[in-house]
């Protein structure tokens, strides 16, 4: 089990890579029964799966396998697991529109670690769920939290060795897109790079620049999903004050990132 989880998220990192969720799927259906011996190496492959089906825009299977890791995690007593899962899942439920469900799950995670590094992701995931429903303060005021991120920190996980200045600048765009504040977002979100795993960035910074009619060369071609779908330019939809209120996903997400 945990080759076949390295081999996913191998696989994940290519950028020829496509419907990887299928295979991720199936892997985790021809994993043997949880025992006792292999809770902990179920809990990796769920996570990651969970993962790849987010990126996939496959949510409800999404969500599904991160309850799936977040409980075997807890049965093997894997906590850097069920942090990792938790993290996972404030941001996917933040993308289907589950605000209250998100910062709730992101005080859950902060209660599972003593890292200053981790707990800064959490106030991104924080930052990103207050955006998302207008709350300007409280989204600022987790960004200067999340700023913790680039400290240095013994004590954080192998796991977080992907945030650093150019994924905190990509949230902070998001966030600050979030709020209608365009220009500042759009002098925020870094540069492109050929990242694969930033390709939602990229999409989220070309959208904001097509929106200030500030995008001067050809329509960039996403891989992802996810990253298509941030992309593609949508209308602020009617009921979108009202959706924010009762946390529809689908009303809400066709207007913000």
């Amino acid at each position: 089990m945990r080759a076949v989880t390295r081999l996913l998220i191998d696989l994940d990192g290519r950028s020829d890579t496509r419907d990887l969720g299928m295979l991720a799927v199936r892997a985790f259906r021809a994993a043997p029964p949880v025992t006792t011996a292999n809770a902990d190496a179920l809990a990796e492959l769920a996570e990651v799966v969970g993962w790849i089906l987010f990126e996939e825009e496959r949510q409800a299977e999404a969500h599904a396998h991160n309850l799936a890791a977040l409980a075997l995690a807890r049965h093997a007593g894997n906590r850097g697991i069920e942090t990792l899962t938790l993290l996972n899942m404030a941001m996917q439920r933040t993308h289907v529109g589950r605000f209250a469900e998100a910062l709730d799950l992101a005080a859950q995670g902060e209660s599972t670690t003593t890292s200053p590094r981790v707990r800064a992701m959490f106030a991104l995931r924080r930052a990103r769920a207050h955006s998302r429903m207008r709350r300007a303060a409280a989204a600022l005021h987790a960004l200067d939290r999340a700023q913790a991120v680039l400290e240095d920190d013994d004590t954080a996980p192998p796991w977080a060795w992907w945030i650093d200045e150019t994924e905190l600048r990509g949230h902070r765009g998001a966030v600050l897109a979030n709020l209608g504040r365009l220009a500042e977002a759009a002098e925020t979100f870094p540069a492109d790079d050929d990242l694969r795993f930033r390709e939602v960035v990229r999409a989220m910074r070309f959208r904001t620049l097509e929106a200030l009619h500030g995008w001067t060369g050809p329509t960039p071609v996403f891989s992802s999903p996810r990253a298509v779908l941030t992309a593609t330019p949508r209308a602020v939809h009617a009921a979108e004050g009202r959706a924010v209120h009762t946390a529809a996903p689908r009303a809400v997400h066709t207007a913000t990132l």
